[in-house]
């Protein structure tokens, strides 16, 4: 009886560690993206208000196109570096590393909105940011899930634990594909949605 359930919790189990370590990562990621956000202050501040005022004011105008490489190379970079970091052992460290980083990044953004145009600049921040996260955030925790068990399981491995069995198979590679693919059809509706979106920013703070 026991060992049954054990066979139908062991997965869900297995897959709640990485998503919580990668979840606290993120989270991590966006209060110090959030504190570095309040600390500036003086000159900083006041040409972040003047860049930021000058992107919407030609976002607004039309003179903003998005670029599809250039955005899959934003969002691609960390899929990138997790299919790397999950085929070696210091992707333990390396991952949560990396969703921190990814949690600042978005942190940071969102923040200066606030921080510049006030509670109105949360409006905005959430058709240029919050909108498209729902997209891509989705597909890089399952990715990161994945290759954080891949490189949890290498790490056994060269601890001396030769029972634990190695992920990185065929099926392993090919929900990697999967997660690649879908990223591109999330990069191409937010290029596709961008303008709209652009507009939609600017019209909440200028």
């Amino acid at each position: 009886m026991n060992r049954r359930d054990g066979v139908h919790l062991g997965p869900a189990l297995r897959q709640l560690g990485p998503l919580t370590a990668l979840g606290c990562s993120f989270v991590l990621g966006g209060v110090l993206g959030s504190l570095m956000v309040s600390l500036i202050a003086g000159q900083a501040a006041q040409e972040l208000e003047s860049f930021l005022r000058d992107y919407l004011s030609a976002a607004q105008a039309g003179e903003i196109q998005a670029r599809f490489w250039p955005m899959l190379w934003e969002q691609g970079r960390f899929l990138i570096g997790l299919c790397i970091l999950g085929v070696t052992a210091l992707g333990v460290a390396g991952i949560p590393v990396l969703f921190l980083a990814r949690g600042f990044l978005f942190s940071f953004s969102v923040a200066a909105f606030c921080r510049i145009f006030g509670p109105v600049g949360l409006a905005s921040a959430f058709f240029l940011f919050g909108l498209p996260a729902l997209l891509w955030a989705p597909v890089l925790f399952l990715a990161g899930c994945q290759c954080l068990e891949g490189a949890y399981a290498l790490l056994c491995r060269v601890l001396g634990d030769g029972r634990v069995p190695l992920p990185q198979g065929s099926a392993y590679w090919g929900k990697l594909a999967l997660y690649g693919l879908g990223l591109v059809v999330c990069v191409t509706l937010e290029c596709m949605a961008a303008p709209v979106l652009l507009k939609a920013a600017a019209q909440f703070v200028l």
